[in-house]
C-alpha cells in the first residue's frame, strides 16, 4: 500500500510540474522552470545549498548500496 501512495505522490507532482510548464510557456506572466532556475542560481548560498543537496543525494543512492 505504502508503495503505491509513494508512486502516485511522484506521479502528481510530475503531473503537476509539466502543467505548470505548459502554462508557463503560454503566459507572459509566469516564469518558465529554465528562468526560475536561472534566476536563483545567480546567488552562491543557493548554488551551495544545490552542491550540498546533489552530494547528499549521491551517497545515500551509490555509496552506500548493498551489491550482494
Amino acid at each position: 500500500m505504502t508503495r503505491w501512495v509513494t508512486l502516485f505522490g511522484y506521479v502528481v507532482i510530475a503531473v503537476s510540474a509539466v502543467g505548470l510548464e505548459v502554462v508557463a510557456r503560454r503566459s507572459v506572466s509566469l516564469a518558465t522552470f529554465g528562468q526560475a532556475v536561472t534566476v536563483a542560481l545567480r546567488r552562491w548560498p543557493v548554488r551551495l545549498v544545490l552542491q550540498g543537496g546533489w552530494l547528499w543525494l549521491g551517497w545515500h543512492l551509490f555509496v552506500r548500496v548493498d551489491w550482494r
